[in-house]
């Protein structure tokens, strides 16, 4: 009887707050739609809890408008794309500055010095008067010997805070851009989360509704993906990605939109660029056919981790170019896998499916017997556990007279698998050598094409993924 009643109790009052949310439908704005979200893993829940506080802790501070237009001019400033910075900076100290804002800063750029700092003014502000209200950082403050409370003065406070939260290599990340927009950044409406630690597609937002609204505050929103941050104006405390702290190697070559190709052209001046669509089986084996990986883009956000600020890809290719063996007349192939190379973009190059150039080598010598490759694309993050896909090659070899030869056709299928940390495999393309060189140039199956040094070269699809070749021919 008790389930009955639960069950009654419960219809009622969500039929009575469906009244309320229809009454007040012209007053305030919608919340999202609900949105599927994993709990957080308990390796990082900590950490987690830790930037959600100071997340909040910021938000509350850009509630003044005199601070928010100081973030966004020093974001400007710092920024080519002018939506990151980090929170170093915006504290005024110089120890987890990113490489880019010491690099300034060394060279006079950049300066930390002026005669007024309202974001750090507002943050110790807020700290001392409710500093116990962020559990996690409370936490953080004990756990490093920091009282609020107990400091002798407003310069030692700001000392130790700040220097608490600059060792944390924090970023300020705000991607709305003005436009046509259902937002804007000039209304006093904006929205405050954090990037969660570990990979996570979407993430619990936190608004501020204007100081004109009753009872003024960070309000949680609700759950949002990135398509939300696209439209609306929100700002994000997360990590620096290690590639930006300054001591820290990076294997990643920071690629940035149509600028010429990074890297030399290949081979020796007998090397001829294929300008114009061939038939693959007129190109003897003895002769080369150098590839270059030499561009591609990233068409949507598909791929990128809430709030991401950078998108880091990794692409491989599979090629049946191993150990050749016959065994009772039958000739087998072994796979093997190349790395291209590792990229980070920008995520807005992602979001705006800017293209990047960078003529890497795809394969310096596509032979015949190469009949179909693999190529296949991963993206990065800080995720436990590896992502593995198996690549199918096939090889066109065939035994005549006793001897192995190359062949136009595919008739030797292998395989080989790419395993990789931290990551997540995204797509995969066969590429066979005819249709590729039947479309070095033109529209192709695609019907798609990119304008480089006057030529129309074909561009090749796979989702959200685009890329295209160029080819080089030396007859010997």
């Amino acid at each position: 009887m008790n389930h009955i009643k639960l069950y009654v109790y419960l219809c009622v009052l969500l039929a009575g707050l469906l009244m309320v949310s229809c009454s007040k439908d012209s007053e305030i704005p919608l919340p999202p739609e609900p949105l599927d979200i994993a709990e957080p893993q308990s390796t990082f829940q900590a950490e987690n809890e830790l930037l959600k506080d100071v997340s909040l802790l910021v938000g509350h501070a850009l509630t003044d408008a005199e601070v928010r237009a100081e973030v966004h001019s020093k974001i400007e400033n710092t920024d080519a794309l002018g939506e990151l910075v980090s929170l170093s900076l915006l504290l005024g100290r110089e120890n987890g500055l990113s490489k880019k804002e010491s690099t300034a800063l060394k060279s006079g750029k950049l300066s930390l010095v002026s005669s007024t700092n309202r974001f750090t003014d507002a943050i110790v502000d807020e700290v001392a008067a409710n500093g116990s209200a962020y559990a996690a950082l409370s936490g953080y403050f004990e756990r490093n010997a920091f009282n609020p409370t107990a400091s002798k003065s407003t310069e030692g406070l700001k000392e130790q805070l700040t220097t608490l939260l600059a060792g944390q290599n924090l970023e300020v990340y705000n991607p709305f851009v003005e436009g046509s927009k259902p937002a804007s950044k000039s209304e006093d409406v904006f929205y405050i989360s954090y990037r969660p630690v570990q990979y996570a597609e979407v993430n619990e937002v936190y608004q501020y509704s204007g100081a004109d609204v009753e009872a003024a505050a960070l309000k949680s929103f609700g759950v949002v993906n990135n398509d939300f941050i696209d439209t609306h104006n929100v700002y994000i405390v997360g990590h620096m990605d290690p590639c930006d702290l300054p001591g820290k190697t990076c294997d990643y070559v920071d690629l940035v939109p149509d600028e010429p190709e990074g890297q030399p052209e290949p081979i020796t001046a007998r090397a001829k660029l294929l300008t114009y669509n061939v038939n693959h089986s007129s190109i003897e084996e003895e002769d080369i056919v150098s590839t270059r990986f030499s561009g591609f883009k990233i068409d949507g956000n598909d791929w990128l981790g809430f709030a991401a600020s950078h998108q880091k890809i990794e692409i491989y290719r599979g090629s049946a170019d191993g150990k050749i063996s016959v065994e009772d007349g039958k000739i087998s192939a072994i796979s093997k896998s190349y790395n291209i190379n590792y990229y980070r973009i920008r995520a807005k190059g992602a979001r705006k499916g800017w293209w990047y150039h960078h003529n890497d080598e795809f394969d310096d010598d596509w032979n015949m017997s190469e009949n179909e490759q693999v190529i296949t694309l991963f993206t990065k993050h800080h995720l436990t556990g590896s992502a593995s896909v198996e690549l199918n090659t096939k090889a066109g070899l065939e035994l005549k007279n006793g001897s192995i030869q190359a062949v136009p056709q595919a008739t030797v299928s292998s395989k080989v698998k790419v395993s990789l940390g931290s990551a997540r495999q995204r797509t995969k393309a066969q590429l066979s050598r005819r249709q590729v060189l039947s479309t070095i140039v033109g529209p192709g199956v695609t019907q798609r094409t990119i304008t480089r040094d006057g030529q129309q070269w074909n561009v090749k699809k796979s989702g959200i993924f685009h890329y295209y070749f160029k080819h080089y021919y030396t007859d010997l």
